[in-house]
């Protein structure tokens, strides 16, 4: 029963409810138009009315696009309008640009440090920089100082006070600039970034100058606080700077980083060590009474963590987890351990931070130390509280428990329940222990046991994702994996494992080559759903030449074709070809047939691009023949799509309806929606080319009932597309033209080039 006030908001919702119905419910109305099930669930039930400038554009466009026979509405506009003046609204208020609605506004800000201690004047200065800026530059400030002086505490403590001035959102990006497993690289950040404003970087050219121009046009006229955390050098930087004065951007850096002073107007917010007073607050913070000014043992202990928050916390917690230790214990010990510290190469350990987290890590129970000393053979500094049980050697549950003695202890940082962070400089303290000759042997088992998580994590996450995609066999393993339940979980775990893994892929030992390419391998199913091709190419690279060194032929081949892909999928046909080609002949020498008819699959596509059809169409029909034979059905219904896509660019109309109509309906059987979508698209376009209209309409109705199955929607808007075209033949100009905008709406969000030839089409139309 609704809620519905007047006629026109009852024959609204009543409207709204026959659309969601003709789409097949409440999810894929969602899916279609990127607002959520509840929103359409309560506009369909009378419960609310969908907000003017936030969820109805999007709404309007997937409405409007369903035949009016079906809502009952000629006009939306109209009645929506209508809608709102009956409940009192105001109607007058401009409509916002489309991108300010097309996402929820991200706010990517870590958890702050604990007991924040000063800084009022960088604070104050801060404000004066980023807050309210003088001029129509961009508003860039870049906060530097010594290690453990408290950069990034300083950068998220204003952020997070000052984030209402910033309502298009906040983005940040740990840019690791000292970090183990190296600093990260632009490519890595864009992805994430641009998903956080709902773009697909599937859609936007894969170099690194069109995702960060992008990027700028993505955030003219927004209010948005770019967080550059840790960074090592400009040109880190440079790549993910906004064009707007809207936007503002804080960066952290151990330098001073003059290059973005001078050509991009940054000023410099230099962070001093903490006074003697501001230590003393902090120690009593944590220690009360146990700390008295003017103390001798106090004044001491201040003047050996020099000023640093970092090592303040740390000495801090370590004498609190023994309260009946007398603190002049404390700071006679920490005398000793700076004079006898052997494992860190510096001149003067006494100025070193890392020499008060080697005190801490001594004082640490002999299991926990031992879980802390592991932590160093992570390469990334965000580690997943199952990675860490694995590389301890230990279960779940007593490595949390362990990680909780080391959050007290501000050694490790529990963002949640899942993950841990490391500072960069206690992480390489780690690292630097993990690797002394004394510690050979167990950091070769842990880094096995690492691998090992990762690899059959990866393995379950890939089968839910491509549940028909060839598997590996994998050793057996006594590691606990990740519990991952469906699709979405496992995406969501491979997005935030991913850079470690890459790092993982990296690493060059030896005794792990066969671990090396066997996760780079593990992970083609990933890379190809969400195009991170920056990480795909580079961690087949490392995985290439793992096999090479092991002699392994067969992980050799498959990773040389998994690499040809990635380069054909960033355009570069040629260095696709030359893996292929290699490929092949390793496969055929191994007698390996299915892996022989995959590079002649790939090699199809390269010719189908090069517009070279009848190559292209011999080599599929070679690999089909293959693929009959070893019955691998996945297979056969991708490569008869790829076939009928090049009989239907020479003309064979016949022959390429027959088999695109095969690889649709296999597709279909086989639960492999989007590609069911994409064959049904490329029917659409062939019989609206042999002048069969109404056979093209119900292809590309079909391609957006499998799409919707699938979860995607860049196939619904090449449908739409379709379908504009469609009523374009027919004269009907009208049907075009919404048809068309809907596409433009969901193409231009999803950030694809293919808008402009969308765009195109709207503006030939000739006016009604």
């Amino acid at each position: 029963m609704t809620r519905s006030g007047g006629g026109a908001r009852a024959r609204f919702h009543a409207a709204v409810d026959r659309a969601v119905r003709h789409l097949g419910g409440d999810r894929s109305a969602a899916d279609l138009s990127g607002i959520s099930k509840s929103v359409w669930y309560d506009a369909k039930r009378g419960r609310a009315i969908p907000d003017r400038s936030t969820t109805w554009p999007a709404m309007r466009a997937v409405l409007a696009g369903i035949p009016a026979a079906v809502t009952k509405v000629e006009d939306w506009d109209e009645l929506y309008m209508r809608v709102l003046t009956d409940s009192g609204r105001p109607v007058t208020a401009p409509v916002k640009d489309r991108r300010e609605r097309a996402s929820a506004a991200p706010r990517q800000l870590p958890p702050g440090v604990r007991g924040f201690v000063g800084r009022a004047d960088q604070l104050r200065l801060l404000d004066e920089l980023l807050a309210e800026p003088d001029d129509a530059g961009i508003a860039m400030a870049v906060v530097t100082g010594r290690p453990g002086v408290g950069k990034t505490a300083l950068a998220l403590r204003w952020a997070s006070l000052r984030a209402g001035r910033f309502s298009d959102g906040i983005l940040y990006a740990d840019l690791r600039g000292w970090s183990v497993g190296g600093p990260a690289r632009p490519e890595e950040v864009l992805p994430g970034w641009l998903r956080a404003f709902g773009v697909d970087p599937a859609t936007v050219p894969d170099d690194l100058h069109s995702r960060s121009a992008f990027l700028r046009t993505l955030l003219d006229g927004r209010q948005v606080l770019i967080v550059l955390d840790n960074v090592r050098d400009e040109d880190q930087v440079r790549p993910l700077l906004p064009a707007a004065s809207s936007c503002a951007v804080l960066v952290t850096s151990r330098r001073e980083l003059t290059g973005l002073a001078v050509r991009h107007g940054a000023e410099v917010v230099r962070v001093p060590c903490l006074s003697d007073d501001e230590s003393l607050t902090l120690l009593r913070d944590s220690l009360g009474d146990r700390v008295t000014s003017g103390e001798e043992n106090t004044s001491t202990l201040i003047a050996k963590c020099a000023g640093l928050p970092l090592t303040l916390r740390i000495v801090a917690e370590t004498v609190k987890a023994r309260p009946a230790v007398p603190l002049a214990s404390f700071v006679a010990d920490l005398a000793d351990d700076r004079r006898r510290l052997s494992v860190l190469e510096n001149e003067d350990p006494g100025s070193d931070p890392r020499t008060v987290v080697s005190w801490s890590h001594h004082k640490l129970r002999e299991d926990v130390a031992t879980t802390f000393e592991r932590l160093g053979v992570v390469p990334g500094t965000g580690v997943h509280i199952d990675a860490v049980a694995a590389v301890a050697g230990v279960d779940r549950e007593t490595a949390v428990r362990h990680l909780r003695v080391l959050d007290r202890a501000h050694l490790v940082s529990l963002t949640d329940d899942r993950r841990i962070e490391l500072h960069d400089l206690v992480h390489r303290y780690a690292a630097e222990v993990a690797e002394s000759p004394a510690h050979e042997m167990p950091t070769g088992v842990a880094r096995q046991r690492l691998f090992e998580y990762y690899l059959h994590t990866t393995s379950l996450a890939d089968e839910l994702i491509e549940p028909l995609r060839y598997r590996l066999e994998l050793p057996t393993s006594t590691v606990e994996v990740t519990s991952l339940g469906t699709s979405e979980e496992a995406l969501s775990w491979l997005d935030t494992e991913l850079s470690t893994m890459v790092a993982l892929c990296a690493q060059d030992y030896p005794a792990l080559d066969a671990a090396r390419w066997q996760l780079a391998f593990l992970l083609r199913g990933y890379f190809f759903r969400v195009k991170r091709l920056y990480e795909w190419v580079g961690s087949h690279e490392h995985a290439v030449r793992a096999a090479v060194r092991s002699g392994d032929q067969l992980g050799e081949a498959m990773t040389r074709a998994n690499l040809g892909v990635a380069w054909h999928k960033r355009g570069d046909d040629d260095a696709a070809m030359a893996q292929y080609r290699i490929a092949r002949g390793l496969f055929e020498k191994l007698g390996d047939i299915h892996g022989f008819a995959g590079t002649l699959a790939h090699e199809a596509a390269v010719c189908r691009r090069r517009g070279e059809f009848a190559e292209a169409i011999r080599l599929d029909l070679a690999a089909l023949e293959i693929y009959r034979q070893v019955g691998t059905r996945r297979n056969i219904a991708i490569t008869l799509r790829g076939l009928g896509m090049s009989e239907s660019s020479l003309g064979h109309a016949d022959s390429a309806a027959e088999h695109l109509e095969q690889s649709r309906d296999l597709s279909r059987e086989l639960g492999m929606h989007m590609d069911a979508a994409r064959a049904a698209n490329g029917l659409g376009w062939l019989y609206l080319r042999v002048g069969q209209a109404r056979t093209a309409e119900e292809a590309f109705a079909d391609a957006i009932e499998s799409d919707a199955r699938s979860g995607g929607r860049y196939e619904t808007a090449m449908a739409l597309h379709g379908l504009g075209a469609v009523a374009r033949s027919q004269g009907l100009g009208e049907q075009a033209a919404r048809h068309w905008t809907r596409a433009l709406a969901m193409l231009e969000d999803m950030g694809s080039p293919r808008a402009a030839e969308v765009r195109a089409d709207l503006a030939g139309l000739s006016p009604a």
